[in-house]
C-alpha cells in the first residue's frame, strides 16, 4: 500500500530534528512505516493510521527504557568552565623531589627522618612522619607507579573539589591513613610513598560518588585502585599493602562526607581553594623543616 493513498496520523511531534529522526528509526526498525513533516510546533512524526497503536506503544517504550540516557558524567562534572588542574606540575614535583632524596636503598637522611616509622609515629609523637613519608619514593617502580597509575586518579579527583580541596583532602586522608597503619602495626614498622595518599584518593572519588547514589560511579576508581594496588601492594620492603588498604578506607569514609563540605566540595570559591592549597604546601615545608632540623 502506498504513501499516496494510505491516511499517514501524527504521532509524536518534538522541536528536535534529531530527535524526530531518531523515533523514525526507532520505528522503522520494528517495521513501522513513518514520515516527518515540518510544523509549527517543530517536526511532526506521521505513521500510516492502521500502525497508530504499535507505532505509540514502541515509541513510549523507547522513552521509557532511555528515559536516563546517557548517563551523567562521573567524574569532572562539577568543574565549571571545563576546569584543568595542573595535575602534571604536581607530579612533576615528586620527580623533582625524588632527585634529591634519593632511592630508600640509599639509607640517606630523607628517609631515616622522614619515612612512617611507627616507633618514632606511637612512642616519640613525631607526627610529622604521617606527612613527610607522603613525599618518599623507595626506587624508581615505586615512584613511576604512581606518577602514571596516582596522576589519573588524583586529576579526577581535583577536576571534582577544585586543586585546594582536592589536594586538602587528599593529603589529609593520606596522613590519617598512615596513622592509622602505625597504630595497626605497632612498633617497628616502616612505610613510604604518595601511593597511601593516590589510595586515599581513590576512596575519595568512590565515595563521593556512591554519595550521590550512583552506585555504578564507583567502579572506574575502585577499578584503578584495584589495579594499582596490583602493582605495588606488596612490592618491595618500604611499600605496604596495610597503609594502601587504611588511604581505601580513610577516602572512602572522607568522600561519603564530601557533599557536607562548603560549596558541596566543588571547585569553586577561588578564595578557599587558594587558602587550603597554601595550606598544604606550608604543612608539608613545616613537616620536613621539623623532620630535618
Amino acid at each position: 500500500m502506498s504513501q499516496a493513498t494510505t491516511p499517514y496520523i501524527e504521532v509524536a511531534v518534538t522541536a528536535s530534528r534529531r530527535r524526530a529522526r531518531l523515533w523514525s528509526l526507532v520505528l522503522l526498525a520494528v517495521g513501522i512505516p513513518n514520515l516527518i513533516e515540518e510544523v509549527e510546533a517543530g517536526y511532526s512524526l506521521k505513521v500510516p493510521e492502521g500502525k497508530l497503536e504499535q507505532a505509540t506503544r514502541e515509541l513510549g517504550l523507547f522513552v521509557e527504557e532511555n528515559r536516563d540516557w546517557p548517563p551523567p558524567r562521573l567524574f569532572g562534572e562539577e568543574a565549571a568552565g571545563g576546569f584543568r588542574p595542573p595535575t602534571i606540575l604536581l607530579l612533576g614535583g615528586l620527580l623533582v623531589f625524588y632527585l634529591f632524596t634519593g632511592p630508600a636503598a640509599g639509607h640517606s637522611d630523607w628517609f631515616v627522618r622522614g619515612a612512617a616509622d611507627s616507633t618514632a609515629i606511637l612512642e616519640r609523637a613525631e607526627w610529622w612522619r604521617l606527612f613527610t613519608a607522603l613525599t618518599l619514593h623507595a626506587d624508581p617502580v615505586h615512584l613511576l607507579g604512581n606518577l602514571v597509575c596516582g596522576g589519573l586518579v588524583i586529576h579526577f579527583l581535583l577536576r571534582i573539589h577544585g586543586i585546594g580541596l582536592g589536594l586538602f583532602l587528599t593529603v589529609s586522608c593520606g596522613a590519617l591513613a598512615n596513622l592509622g597503619n602505625a597504630a595497626a602495626h605497632g612498633p617497628g614498622h616502616l612505610s613510604v610513598g604518595v601511593s597511601t595518599a593516590v589510595f586515599a584518593a581513590v576512596g575519595l572519588l568512590a565515595g563521593s560518588q556512591l554519595n550521590r547514589q550512583r552506585f555504578g560511579g564507583i567502579v572506574l576508581p575502585l577499578g584503578a585502585g584495584l589495579s594499582l594496588l596490583a602493582l605495588l601492594g606488596s612490592e618491595g620492603v618500604q611499600t605496604d599493602l596495610g597503609a594502601h588498604l587504611w588511604g581505601l578506607s580513610v577516602g572512602m569514609l572522607f568522600g561519603l562526607l564530601s557533599r557536607l563540605l562548603p560549596g558541596g566540595g566543588g571547585p569553586g570559591r577561588g578564595w578557599l581553594q587558594a587558602g587550603l592549597l597554601a595550606a598544604v604546601f606550608a604543612v608539608l615545608v613545616i613537616a620536613w623543616g621539623l623532620a630535618l632540623r
